[in-house]
């Protein structure tokens, strides 16, 4: 199934790990810099997933599918689109043993709302050689994009997005037609998705939105037909809003939420925490991961071992979040330091195999980590984004903003409903200070209505938002 993320495995690494401290550095397993897959472009590689350990696919915002077949020796890039956003990834093994080959979706955010959706959904029956669109397959609500998705023998699930409609996609026939249902009035926007069987699964994402609300998280019990609200955070101190970003169930009882920021200042970062199976969730602060605080990718090997990355820091825990510790990102250079600041996913294939991706692809080894590996030296934040001004405005808003490492900058412009009127080109831009300009003016260049409206940046490793008010 797809992310079953990092389930009670690899025991031999982690052996007597949950009775020491955070500080006992040399019982924390190394993640190893896996060469072979180039960096991402787009400054992260945004999912994973593996169907054994030789079968694995990755996927990244710059339209870009990477392939093994060979246990990450050699990879083969089936897709390259730069319109293309992919942003999730699941497979399936197909049920014909006369084809041998692979079921595969990649979910999308290049969407712009129901009525113009064409490419959210792609779909390989061929192990990869072959990437259709098959949006059209999907009747009821269409979501804004896809943000995560799942697989469980002939059933799969996707949600999204991270703005507009939040929606949950559902196939029980292999893929071959899907049904969208509504959750507007449990949530406002949907990230990830996890099944821990076909009929109990979880979504997480927000209770209001990018610019307000808090992190949420939904289950169903019957397959995804039905959910319920099972808990709403709080909102942190020093946070503008907060919503849930990426799940992980070690056992059938205890599991993990990483919790992402919006927020102007460094409010300590915290994650969210079931000991009961889902049933209930408490708040858990990740201490010393205050740059922004925004956390994304989430892993644990154990109930009590695991780590946590976003916005240039990796923190990890061997005791179920008591007490953190944060990693050196690696340095290509020196060889020195694991994994980096932009790890979205963290996958385990079986009993001795598990893989992180971010801006590179990591490997969990028999190794420990060392003093060096564990130094505090997180990477410093990607992008800054300034205040628009003027606000309110009547002719133009511009938005200053600054990059501190080279990125793809994705602009647009929501309402407050998180109804899209403007897609800004994307680009690749290098280090640097911009300004982006709107004009007032939706996609087919007619003036917006006065009101209130959001600017929406996606560098890929963060999303920030700022407001500002249309007047005429």
């Amino acid at each position: 199934m797809l992310h079953r993320l990092l389930v009670l495995t690899l025991a031999s690494l982690t052996t007597g790990l949950a009775l020491l401290p955070a500080s006992a550095q040399e019982s924390i397993p190394l993640w190893k810099y896996v060469e072979t897959l180039p960096n991402s472009p787009a400054g992260r590689y945004d999912d994973m997933t593996w169907l054994d350990p030789d079968r694995g696919w990755v996927v990244n915002l710059t339209g870009e599918i990477w392939h093994t077949k060979d246990g990450a020796q050699t990879w083969t890039r089936q897709a390259l689109n730069p319109q293309v956003r992919y942003r999730a990834v699941a497979c399936r093994d197909y049920p014909s043993t006369a084809t041998g080959k692979e079921v595969c979706w990649a979910g999308t955010v290049i969407s712009e709302g129901a009525g113009n959706s064409s490419g959210m959904l792609w779909e390989t029956r061929d192990g990869g050689e072959h990437w259709i669109d098959i949006t059209h397959r999907i009747s009821g609500t269409l979501p804004h994009g896809i943000c995560g998705m799942a697989s469980i023998g002939n059933k799969a699930w996707a949600v999204g997005a991270y703005y507009g409609e939040p929606t949950i996609l559902r196939s029980e026939n292999g893929g071959e037609t899907w049904v969208g249902t509504p959750v507007g009035g449990l949530a406002e926007n949907l990230i990830d998705v996890y099944f821990k069987n076909e009929l109990e699964g979880y979504a997480t994402g927000g209770t209001e939105g990018l610019s307000t609300g808090t992190a949420v998280v939904l289950r169903t019990l019957d397959g995804g037909v039905t959910w319920e609200k099972m808990f709403a955070s709080s909102l942190t101190d020093g946070a503008q809003a907060e919503w849930g970003w990426k799940i992980s169930f070690p056992t059938e009882d205890v599991g993990y939420i990483s919790v992402e920021y919006n927020s102007s200042g460094a409010p300590t970062a915290k994650v969210l925490k079931t000991i009961d199976g889902g049933a209930s969730w408490s708040e858990v602060y990740v201490p010393g991961s205050n740059s922004s605080a925004g956390m994304q990718g989430i892993g644990f090997i154990s109930p009590d071992v695991g780590w946590v990355s976003g916005r240039g820091v990796t923190s990890v825990t061997t005791d179920g979040g008591d007490t953190w510790m944060q990693l050196s990102s690696f340095n290509p250079g020196t060889g020195n330091g694991q994994m980096d600041g932009a790890m979205n996913r963290f996958f385990v294939v079986n009993d001795t195999l598990a893989y992180g991706v971010g801006l590179r692809l990591y490997k969990l080894t028999t190794s420990t980590a060392t003093s060096t590996s564990l130094e505090a030296k997180p990477l410093p934040e990607a992008f800054s984004l300034g205040n628009p001004y003027p606000n309110p405005f009547s002719d133009q808003a511009r938005v200053p903003y600054r990059l501190d490492r080279a990125s793809m900058v994705h602009f647009k412009v929501i309402d407050m409903l998180g109804r899209e009127h403007r897609a800004f080109p994307s680009q690749y831009l290098q280090p640097g200070s911009y300004e982006l300009v709107w004009d007032g003016r939706n996609e087919a260049g007619i003036r917006v209505s006065a009101g209130g409206y959001i600017f929406l940046v996606d560098i890929g490793e963060s999303i920030e938002t700022k407001r500002v008010v249309f007047v005429k």
